[in-house]
């Protein structure tokens, strides 16, 4: 059975906003960039190597398995699919967090952010359309933008693609998911089976590398996958988790 490494791209224009980012096709920080070429060094140093990378079709999420690729010095494919793409936070895109929760209430504002139902109010049609017609939504289908997500919506869009993850992983071969915060918490509801109170508590910090070691069944050997950095990554999560969450 091959093993699994999810990581979230470095710090975006967005993170370092505090914006609602989603479907914005932002760039990282410098920051960002460093902290991806940390995590690849960091794999490079355990002896770890992916038979592929895969990622999403915007640019942080390819930005940093490049990185990554070139900090392990190996010359393996980058693939790329619009399901790992980030939640579309609707009407909120582009708002900064503070705001949202200053003119709609806090109530609110967790509802649309943690909550697994809640979906942020839609974009109006004619943005929806605008939007499609710009990168990198005018080579992708219609369904790989939506007026809005909500997290269960995210999970669901990802279920159709696990099972060739699934099928991969059967096979021996090792994968790394360099993508985004929300498309990884619902990759990891699946493969961990959580429960939606357990999925409102899941952040998962930028660029730290969280290794899924897979059973005959493919199922997590230890449920939440191990951090090659424990105390760092479980001390950013919590930051996050002061903040509102990811």
């Amino acid at each position: 059975m091959g093993t699994l490494v999810l990581l979230r791209h470095g710090e975006s224009v967005g993170n370092a906003r505090a914006m609602f980012t989603g479907v914005l096709d932002v760039d990282l920080t410098a920051v960002g960039e460093s902290a991806c070429e940390e995590a690849g060094a960091r794999l490079r140093g355990t002896g770890w190597t992916p038979d592929v990378i895969i990622t999403s079709e915007l640019w942080r999420g390819r930005r940093t398995a490049e990185l990554v690729r070139r900090a392990l010095e190996v010359d393996v494919p980058v693939e790329r699919t619009w399901r790992l793409n980030e939640r579309n936070y609707g009407a909120l895109s582009g708002h900064l967090k503070a705001e949202v929760a200053q003119r709609h209430g806090i109530e609110s504002f967790l509802h649309w952010r943690r909550s697994y139902e809640g979906r942020p109010p839609p974009l109006d049609e004619a943005t929806l359309r605008t939007w499609r017609s710009l990168s990198p939504f005018d080579r992708l289908p219609p369904e790989a933008l939506t007026a809005t997500e909500s997290l269960a919506d995210v999970v669901e869009r990802l279920r159709p693609w696990t099972s060739g993850l699934t099928a991969r992983l059967r096979t021996g071969r090792h994968v790394l998911v360099a993508a985004h915060g929300n498309t990884l918490r619902a990759l990891a509801a699946i493969l961990d089976d959580l429960t939606p109170d357990e999925l409102r508590a899941l952040n998962l910090p930028n660029a730290r590398p969280l290794l899924y070691e897979l059973d005959d069944d493919a199922r997590p050997v230890r449920r939440g996958g191990r951090y090659l950095d424990p105390d760092l990554a479980h001390a950013e999560a919590r930051a996050i988790a002061l903040e509102g969450g990811t």
